[in-house]
């Protein structure tokens, strides 16, 4: 026998040397043709950073993935290409032509996703795109593309997604092909209305064209198609009614028609759905609270036409008619502000701590439509999964100590990791008690599966193994708040706007996870991450607690080893646990709008009372300290009432504090005078 092992069979030999090397090696043979493009590409490209260790002696299908730079091969061809460049990429130069960097890239024929985003593309996407017979997915946003979308797409079969969003494509909306299943091309300006051609597209679960200069009455076929699920038409000039008895899609779970000049009331199936999340203030409705809607004149008056700016590039009318128009939508906006302003005025008078708003829409659980909210928010993220040991060890390489994350929380550790699909995230380990409720531990799991939202930090799933749960969370690698008001080159990117929009999303979050039972978090601005859009991200906020038994009133146990029962709500639950996060929240509002840190107590009462004297002295002295880097992009009485807001919520007196829906409704409230400026701004020099 042992003769034998030694005397192996050339063939046997062969078999076990297929077997030793990876099927990649052997099948990747690129043809020099697609080799050369790769090497084109990044010419044209002039030489992203991404492609930096693309050189002769590397092979483009065995680079290493990145966040930023994916190229896949199968077989002889490339099939995924994939490169993302800085988020402040600028156009880029004059030597670059997009008809010709189509051409070249046609020299990978086989291709079915392809992703270039943020890469300075600038010009007209040329008719030849229709190329690519096997594309299933093109992503081009955050370019500088320009010019109609060409008709050629609508002639593409295997298309399934379009995402083009934050460019600047105009004319009318793009005949798309019946296999699409998700169409993005948000924050452009296009200019016609919403055509009857959506009725054909029977897969398309998920449409997007906010923030563009759409017209024309919706037409109710939109969200009845059959595989719909999130319609975003918000920011556009969309107007007249939606008939009362329309049928909405069975999959139909979030819709946004805010900011357009809609009138009339919002269709029973949408306003009766309670698993349906809707978002429609700054109309003219009947429905809902009226102090979120304009005045009938306001969608009725034809002068009202000018759109809301772009946060990165605003677009101006270049011709005779719009110039007019501008100047026209100015005076209106101007007169807006003006009401705004008065609206304010009295709305202070009656109080001095902000009322709670009333419910856009009334459900039979707040907490049930938070959650809804949640789930639709994971879209990108995927759904959450039950994780194998094997996983969790490969992605933290056994844990090894160089994944090893200082935490301030010593009853966890946490790591840093890498998915088997080349996706980052943190794992965090809890230890379990010897002898532990295998009910409660079930309770926790139920729990932890509900912390999905787009604000904060996502639970992907969990492993149970060795004694220890695992959690396994989204990783956010864009830095935090605090990095991105005080390094030079990222707070650039950080105007009153968008600090507005972050102090939003932090808000929402926040309420979030208020339904679902947690409260009392360390809401530090350092545990504020920012996403890719900037949009806010809570981190380290406390796991949910599970109660003893049914008949329990508070009480709590943890099967976790080193943890006391209540550690996950911090020191205070329930309201006092809320109020506590409330004035966190304040305090970063302040840091916010002055730009400067505010911690210990001695600074928080100096900061409040400087605060409250310049509020009280005139918009010049409030405008005299807020940040140098916001200075010109805030409208004076959007940061007068985002200032109001923030000494509200770091009152002393808990319950002097406003609860977390009228948190959010005031800054809705100062996003709304903001764009009420920005409006009237565009036609004249930003006084």
């Amino acid at each position: 026998m042992a003769a034998l092992r030694r005397r192996s069979p050339p063939v046997l030999q062969l078999f076990v040397f297929l077997a030793l090397v990876p099927s990649s090696l052997i099948a990747q043979q690129l043809p020099q043709s697609q080799i050369k493009t790769i090497f084109r590409l990044q010419r044209l490209l002039e030489f992203p950073a991404a492609l930096s260790s693309l050189n002769e002696q590397s092979h483009p299908c065995y680079l290493p993935k990145s966040d930023s730079l994916s190229i896949v091969c199968n077989g002889s061809q490339v099939t995924e290409l994939s490169i993302a460049g800085d988020r402040d990429r600028p156009p880029l130069s004059s030597q670059f032509n997009m008809d010709s960097f189509v051409t070249t890239l046609a020299g990978l024929p086989d291709l079915t996703v392809l992703s270039l985003v943020s890469l300075g593309l600038w010009g007209s996407i040329p008719p030849k795109i229709d190329r690519f017979r096997f594309l299933r997915v093109l992503n081009l946003s955050s370019n500088s593309l320009s010019g109609p979308l060409p008709r050629e797409i609508s002639t593409m079969p295997a298309l399934q997604t379009i995402v083009l969003s934050d460019n600047n494509l105009n004319g009318s909306f793009p005949l798309l092909p019946d296999s699409v299943v998700t169409v993005s091309l948000r924050n452009n300006s296009l200019r016609s209305s919403l055509p009857l051609q959506l009725k054909f597209l029977v897969k398309l679960e998920a449409l997007d064209v906010a923030g563009n200069q759409i017209t024309g009455v919706i037409p109710p076929l939109v969200f009845s198609l059959p595989a719909i699920r999130t319609v975003d038409l918000s920011g556009n000039l969309l107007s007249g009614s939606l008939p009362g008895k329309i049928v909405c899609g069975a999959r139909l779970r979030f819709v946004d028609i805010s900011r357009n000049r809609l009138s009339g009331t919002l269709p029973s199936c949408i306003q009766s759905n309670s698993a349906l999340e809707i978002r429609y203030s700054g109309n003219c409705l009947l429905s809902g609270s009226p102090k979120l809607q304009h005045p009938a004149s306001y969608c009725s008056d034809p002068a009202i036409a000018a759109v809301m700016p772009k946060q990165a590039i605003e677009k101006q009318p270049n011709n005779r008619l719009g110039f007019v128009l501008g100047v026209i939508g100015g005076v209106v906006g101007a007169a807006l502000v003006l009401g705004v302003a008065l609206i304010f005025i009295l709305r202070k008078s009656n109080s001095h701590a902000p009322k709670p708003p009333p419910s856009e829409k009334t459900t039979a659980s707040d907490t049930r439509h938070l959650l809804q909210s949640a789930r639709l928010a994971t879209v990108g993220v995927g759904s959450y999964r039950v994780f194998s040991a094997e996983e969790i060890e490969e992605a933290t390489c056994n844990f090894s100590s160089g994944n090893l994350i200082p935490e301030s929380k010593t009853q966890f550790e946490t790591y840093n990791g890498r998915l088997e699909d080349g996706s980052n995230v943190v794992i965090k380990r809890l230890k379990l008690k010897q002898k532990h409720s295998s009910q409660s531990l079930g309770q926790f799991i139920d729990a932890v599966a509900k912390l999905r939202h787009r604000y904060v930090v996502s639970v992907l799933g969990h492993c149970v193994a060795d004694e220890a749960v695992y959690l396994v969370f989204e990783a956010i690698s864009n830095g935090n708040l605090r990095t991105h008001m005080t390094e030079w080159r990222k707070r650039e990117m950080l105007k009153w706007p968008q600090r507005a929009a972050a102090a939003i999303g932090l808000a929402n979050g926040v309420k979030f996870l208020h339904s679902i039972g947690v409260s009392g978090n360390d809401l530090s601005i350092e545990n504020i991450l920012l996403d890719e859009t900037l949009a806010a991200k809570i981190s380290n906020y406390n796991l949910p607690t599970v109660t003893k038994n049914k008949n329990a009133k508070g009480g709590v146990e943890s099967p976790f080893e080193g943890v006391e029962d209540g550690d996950f709500v911090g020191n205070g639950a329930g309201d006092q646990g809320e109020k506590r996060d409330v004035y966190q929240l304040g305090l970063i509002l302040l840091e916010i709008i002055l730009g400067s840190p505010v911690s210990n107590p001695i600074r928080v009462s100096a900061t409040t009372n400087l605060v409250r004297d310049c509020l009280s002295d005139g918009p010049a002295k409030l405008a005299h300290i807020v940040d140098p880097c916001i200075q010109g992009t805030f409208a004076h009485d959007s940061l007068r009432a985002a200032a109001d807001l923030a000494l509200s919520c770091a009152a002393p007196d808990a319950s002097q504090r406003p609860s977390i829906d009228d948190v959010i409704w005031n800054l809705q409230y100062a996003v709304q005078l903001q764009e009420a400026w920005a409006t009237a701004s565009r036609s004249g020099p930003i006084p």
